[in-house]
């Protein structure tokens, strides 16, 4: 077994995967350079710790099941005048996921909500935190079977061992008795936990009635609003306001055809 063999050897027997597969590399780079030994060994040791920092992130933002990736460097201010740049760099820092803040986003559809709760969820685990994302319609499916679906219960494992949960597009189909009671518990559940983000296109006056249950609604605003921020996000829809086609302007009824 020749020198770089053994290496490769040890550096698998110790769990360095990145300094195995990338050993020629390392070597050639301290050679180039011409490299004390303890800057080689400090380049070996930083570059594996980088390699399993970045997987790291990779998992996070695999396992928190986002639909799509959102940035907050792409959130457009000048569309969207609910929130200030000062805001929007506070929520950035994340320090109120540290104090189990809640945020939560409302307005009509086409705003924005969607996009600044994935953004921010997103860098969250960028910053290693824990996010998970659902829709609303997708968590109650998952607290209604958990009990009997295996795919249910391991989102519900992630959202209970998550930093930050995103609920999206809650109020926009009505809820059950039970489901509304289910809901109310992952809310009691998660009150001192993690931080909870929504969107919704209700007004907390309106979130009796797709509750169908004026006492429940009262509860669940209670937990959610103990420590918590609320953005009024108003204006036109960004998606309608930049509406894309694909058929030319002046083409016929028989060009279409």
């Amino acid at each position: 077994m020749d020198n770089l063999q053994e290496i490769r050897t040890c550096a698998t027997s110790l769990g360095l995967i990145h300094t195995k597969n990338e050993l020629e590399t390392l070597i050639h780079t301290a050679e180039t350079e011409e490299s004390s030994y303890v800057t080689f060994l400090q380049n070996v040791l930083g570059s594996e710790i980088r390699y399993r920092q970045d997987k790291a992130k990779e998992k996070r933002i695999k396992e928190a099941g986002f639909p799509y990736p959102k940035y907050l460097r792409d959130f457009d201010l000048s569309f969207c005048q609910s929130i200030t740049k000062k805001q929007l760099n506070q929520l950035s820092e994340l320090t109120w996921i540290d104090g189990l803040y809640n945020l939560i986003l409302s307005g009509p559809p086409g705003v924005g909500k969607t996009h600044m709760a994935i953004a921010l969820a997103y860098h969250a685990c960028e910053e290693g935190y824990k996010a998970s994302y659902t829709t609303m319609q997708s968590l109650m499916q998952c607290l209604r079977t958990c009990e009997i679906d295996r795919r249910s219960k391991a989102k519900m494992n992630r959202i209970h061992k998550s930093n930050l949960l995103v609920i999206d597009e809650v109020g926009y189909l009505p809820i059950t008795s039970t489901e509304g009671n289910l809901f109310f518990q992952l809310i009691s559940e998660l009150q001192e936990q993690a931080s909870i983000i929504i969107t919704t296109n209700k007004g907390f006056e309106e979130w009796a009635e797709f509750l169908d249950d004026a006492a429940l609604a009262t509860a669940i605003l209670d937990r959610l609003s103990y420590r918590c921020d609320r953005i009024q996000m108003s204006g036109k829809s960004y998606r309608l306001e930049n509406r894309k086609s694909f058929l030319k302007e002046g083409q016929t009824d028989d060009e279409i055809q």
